[in-house]
């Protein structure tokens, strides 16, 4: 099987957090947040997401896998990994193609409307991030519930 890079940079937190989640991730968008579309990361075993329809790609130890709604939206873009972030999450730095964007980097298509919007995703936790919880104001302001376990 052929290794193909991604057509956009991946630092080193971001393959090592990868890696640390078991080697594939999945890069999707959907509807939301404060700009109107919102990068979606999901952790997946590679034969998952190649048959979703997404792009494959290989980075040293981690696979990548982008939707085909985001193939070419991150061209020239940088994924990162900021585990010093409350909470710490995967953010796409520098992306040519998205102009307007939100101040967390979490959403971007429409200019920003400014803090304080009921639909923003700033605190909101990696969906595999079971130990973070966001700020009750941020909670309260967005209607935020902890996912139930079992």
């Amino acid at each position: 099987m052929d290794t193909t890079l991604p057509p956009f940079g991946v630092t080193r937190p971001a393959i090592d957090q990868i890696e640390a989640l078991g080697g594939a991730v999945l890069i999707d968008a959907e509807d939301g947040g404060c700009c109107g579309t919102a990068y979606a990361f999901s952790v997946v075993p590679n034969s998952d997401a190649a048959g979703q329809g997404a792009r494959r790609y290989g980075c040293p130890g981690a696979w990548l896998f982008v939707s085909e709604r985001l193939a070419g939206v991150l061209e020239g873009a940088t994924l990162d990994y900021a585990g010093q972030l409350k909470p710490p999450r995967f953010r796409v730095l520098d992306n040519p193609n998205t102009p307007a964007v939100c101040p967390c980097r979490r959403s971007f298509g429409a200019r920003w409307p400014g803090p304080g919007q009921p639909c923003c995703r700033s605190y909101l936790p990696m969906p595999w991030d079971t130990t973070y919880e966001p700020p009750s104001r941020w909670q309260r302001q967005t209607g935020y519930r902890p996912p139930r376990e079992g």
